[in-house]
């Protein structure tokens, strides 16, 4: 009897065991079907929310840029670049608005080359671009000794700055730092440059001349962009 019973009963425990396991992954074939239907009407949802904040993003720099904030119009159309990069005008109209902020603010004076240094240009932010632009000539005069080593290079804006061609147009940022002014790297303007400030401070302009020198005539400056003038 009992012999009897285990020939079948092992028969029977499979088909049982193999008749959960199917019912079992029915199931789970189901929920994860429900699931991936699920997910991809959430995909769906999860697309038209983008296209609609893009296209109101797009609306809103648009309204920006006709009222004349090009920063804020660049800014929407910065933050629909970083949704989805490849919407179609929008680096255009980054690039565009870009040129209409480094053309807009400008304002022009003259540099006497007498004086080596202007007063200060105005107050630049860190990492706002300047545009700076200059035309003319001067007259370099000196009447001194020059030592072999050349000219000194130790007293920033009054020595030859190092990196400089000698009587280039450069510029440099004086900041502050624990409360007393930090001077920084020079940089050569020329005829053109387009420089974003590594820190907020007081720009100022002048020529790479040495100590001494009796130098005469003036330049045109004209300066654009991200810049608060009238620092002095």
């Amino acid at each position: 009897m009992f012999k009897s019973k285990y020939r079948w009963g092992i028969p029977g425990l499979l088909a049982a065991s193999f008749l959960a396991f199917s019912i079992t992954g029915q199931t789970a074939n189901a929920q994860s079907s429900s699931k991936k239907t699920n997910v991809k009407q959430l995909n769906i949802q999860a697309d038209k929310l983008r296209d609609a904040f893009i296209k109101q993003s797009a609306d809103i720099a648009r309204k920006y840029s006709d009222a004349g904030d090009y920063e804020n119009s660049r800014k929407m159309l910065e933050l629909i670049v970083s949704i989805k990069k490849d919407v179609p005008g929008v680096k255009e109209m980054i690039e565009q608005l870009n040129e209409k902020l480094m053309s807009s603010n400008s304002s022009d004076f003259e540099i006497d080359a007498s004086r080596n240094w202007s007063t200060p240009a105005g107050l630049v932010a860190k990492g706002k671009m300047v545009r700076i632009q200059s035309t003319g000539t001067y007259d370099f005069k000196a009447d001194f000794k020059v030592p072999v080593n050349g000219f000194p290079n130790t007293t920033p804006m009054k020595d030859i700055s190092n990196g400089i061609p000698a009587g280039a147009l450069m510029g440099m940022v004086v900041s502050r730092e624990k409360g007393k002014p930090k001077i920084g790297k020079p940089f050569k303007i020329g005829e053109k440059v387009e420089y974003v400030p590594k820190d907020d401070g007081i720009l100022m302009i002048g020529f790479n001349l040495p100590a001494g020198h009796r130098s005469t005539g003036k330049v045109k400056i004209r300066i654009s962009g991200y810049i608060r003038r009238n620092a002095n």
